[in-house]
């Protein structure tokens, strides 16, 4: 039997009887091709045409509506056309439903702008209103220049998060999620964006090269330590951090329980350090001339007091720690459990205080004493200041480093202990239930489970909670 001849689309939109039909009056023709595609509602058709076939389902990660495409978004979506219209003609039902996203910082971020001061006045509803209809009017402008492009699909059904069933949908979820006791709430430091003012989830951090100071500081020992206790020379535990204005913060010292520490006798002063690093840190704090008067190991000094630097009527006790690292810095290192994840579980290990003298502006409170009002970064030369008026800055550089910036305004970010809430990666084996899907899902290339992999692996519990408007 011979196949039913194909319809003539040629003919029928009136295209030059060429060779390369679409070589000439490309912007009038392609604009003729696709309203014909729409009249006949070749989507609808080649739905029914696949219909009972193997499926191929391409999941299409949703923009941002937001604001117009880019080239970005407009290769991702001709790409993705690419393959379902390929999967098509290879003999599957290959269905495309777009999305969008329709929440979060960008468009929240937009609206603030348009409305300018006026942003600081409006109610909260009234501004909630504002932000759907931004995001509202970018979804039908996205979905005509989609479409525009060639893209097929159910552009007229599209799944948007601002649907009713979707927000359900979330909510039942969450429902089971506290259901099988996977969600708790807690002060506990967060990736903070002061910028934004909203705590951030891991996979909302992006790192880039950033230029910090790195600092040694002199903490005065208070207590009595045996190997030292014959001198009468002052004596000082010297730490190494690259954020001096977190020192506010400070409550411990941790050094490693396994390392080998001296006790340097120099210029007048006793100087501690691990001794794998003397060597690097002997010539950046100056000393050349000295005696090394004991040797001890990191576990020996644990729970020893030294006055803090910055507020001597305050302690820092000394912590054990497997975390301090001796390829760099003294082998000692500041601890604030509000400015940091290892910070915070070695608080807890030692049920220490997590003073938080920083607000959701970044700007210093009245817990910080001399230094309230400040902002943060500001505060550094401030702080280094202090210190080197007090004798207690033994050394100070610049270094370069990835640092934790924000994803959507591309600032750096800093930890603070908030009350938030967490899905716990821990309880019922939610990480290794994780894994084993992981492990059972086919990746395409092979190598990139790897990536996965270790953001599961090492991924802290899931910080759900944002203090925007429009979440």
């Amino acid at each position: 039997m011979n196949e039913p001849a194909k319809p003539d689309y040629k003919s029928t939109l009136n295209l030059p009887q060429t060779d390369f039909p679409m070589k000439a009056n490309l912007p009038q023709r392609e604009p003729e091709m696709l309203n014909f595609w729409s009249d006949i509602d070749l989507y609808k058709a080649i739905r029914e045409e696949s219909s009972g076939r193997k499926k191929f389902i391409l999941h299409d990660g949703p923009p941002y509506a937001n604001g117009n495409i880019h080239v970005g978004t407009a290769m991702n979506k001709i790409l993705k056309d690419m393959i379902v219209k390929y999967k098509t003609m290879a003999g599957f039902d290959s269905p495309y439903v777009p999305g969008w996203d329709c929440h979060g910082q960008p468009i929240e971020h937009n609206v603030e702008k348009q409305l300018g001061e006026k942003a600081k006045t409006i109610s909260q509803v009234e501004f909630r209103k504002l932000c759907k209809d931004y995001a509202l009017s970018f979804v039908d402008k996205q979905r005509e220049q989609f479409m525009r492009l060639g893209v097929s699909g159910d552009w007229f059904d599209p799944y948007l998060t601002l649907n009713h069933k979707y927000e359900a949908a979330n909510v039942e979820v969450f429902g089971e999620l506290y259901k099988k006791g996977l969600v708790y709430k807690r002060r506990k430091p967060i990736h903070w964006c002061i910028t934004d003012q909203t705590a951030l989830a891991e996979a909302e951090i992006e790192y880039k090269e950033e230029a910090s100071p790195s600092i040694y500081v002199k903490f005065p020992l208070k207590s009595e330590f045996e190997p030292i206790k014959e001198f009468s020379e002052p004596k000082f535990v010297v730490i190494w951090t690259t954020t001096p204005w977190t020192l506010p913060a400070n409550v411990a010292v941790a050094v490693h329980p396994d390392a080998a520490y001296i006790a340097v006798k120099t210029g007048g002063e006793i100087l501690i350090f691990a001794d794998a690093r003397f060597e690097e840190v002997a010539p950046e704090i100056g000393i050349s001339d000295y005696e090394t008067v004991a040797h001890f190991k990191g576990s020996d000094m644990e729970y020893l007091k030294c006055e803090h630097p910055l507020f001597p009527e305050k302690e820092s006790v000394v912590v054990l720690a497997d975390y301090v690292g001796l390829d760099t810095g003294t082998g000692a290192v500041h601890t604030a459990p509000g400015h940091g994840q290892e910070d915070y579980m070695t608080g807890l290990k030692y049920d220490l205080p997590a003073p938080m003298p920083v607000d959701a502006t970044g700007h210093f409170t009245k817990e910080a004493g001399r230094f309230a009002g400040m902002y943060i970064y500001d505060a550094n030369k401030e702080i280094l200041d202090f210190l080197k008026a007090k004798g207690l800055l033994a050394y100070s550089t610049e270094i370069t480093h990835a640092y934790p910036c924000c994803w959507r305004c591309k600032n750096p970010v800093i930890f603070r202990a908030t009350e938030q809430w967490f899905v716990s990666m821990e309880a019922n084996n939610l990480r290794g239930e994780a894994m084993n899907s992981i492990n059972n899902v086919r990746w395409i290339p092979d190598w990139s489970i790897r990536r996965i992999t270790g953001m599961v692996e090492g991924r802290p519990d899931w910080c759900i909670s944002r203090q925007r408007s429009w979440g």
